[in-house]
């Protein structure tokens, strides 16, 4: 099966999250291939195993935007894509959209896992590839801060195949201010951490069971 891992945070290998995701996966036989922002330029060679979101050059355009790139941890991009003007939250989106597209395009993945609920996991839906979106303990408060970024959330988690929450505490926001009451998308609970290969293979091969199925993850959980 082949997975394509798109996170929020900076991807460069090799000791970003997504490579060590590459690692857990692989003992359940699933290849991935990761996508998010990379800090490397255009013009190099790009890394094996990642297709580079690059937006620093776009970043430089807002002081508050490109200190979060340049951060590379998911949270602070999180916490700022509200933040940004609209102008360039589009500009953002639409370069994300491109290199989603093209990593779809060229690795033809089974089903598609977004790391964090941000502006990147509608994009992922877009492509027409079965998502799971992971959602992180603070994702859902970002999404909050602006109604943009809210709506585009909410799509996402409603038309993802499989939605993970990181604990308990998440699942229960998601299942009682994010999702419909008869949902039946919810997937396992678990951290992203070395110990979550097994639960994060779970969810990959219920959403490419599910494909064919109404949005929402339809039918019911087995």
């Amino acid at each position: 099966m082949r997975l394509l891992l798109v996170d929020h945070g900076c991807c460069d290998p090799p000791h970003s999250r997504v490579f060590r995701c590459r690692e857990w996966l692989l003992p359940e036989r699933i290849e991935v291939l990761a996508c998010g922002p990379a800090s490397v330029s255009t013009l190099e060679a790009p890394s094996p195993g990642l297709h580079g979101i690059h937006l620093r050059d776009i970043a430089a355009a807002n002081r508050r935007f490109a200190r979060a790139v340049r951060d590379g941890s998911p949270q602070s991009f999180l916490d700022t894509s509200p933040m940004i003007p609209a102008a360039l939250l589009g500009l953002v989106r639409e370069t994300a959209r491109q290199a989603i597209a093209e990593a779809v395009d060229g690795f033809d993945p089974d089903v598609i896992l977004v790391l964090h609920a941000g502006i990147f996991a509608d994009l992922a839906v877009e492509t027409g590839v079965p998502v799971v979106v992971h959602v992180g303990p603070h994702d859902l408060a970002a999404a909050r801060h602006d109604e943009r970024v809210h709506a585009l959330v909410a799509a996402a988690l409603a038309s993802a195949e499989v939605v993970m929450a990181a604990d308990p505490t998440t699942g229960a926001v998601l299942t009682t201010d994010w999702l419909d009451a008869a949902a039946t998308n919810v997937g396992p609970v678990t951290e992203i951490d070395d110990q979550c290969g097994s639960l994060l293979a779970e969810a990959v091969r219920l959403a490419a069971r599910r494909r064919g199925g109404e949005g929402g993850g339809q039918p019911p959980l087995p």
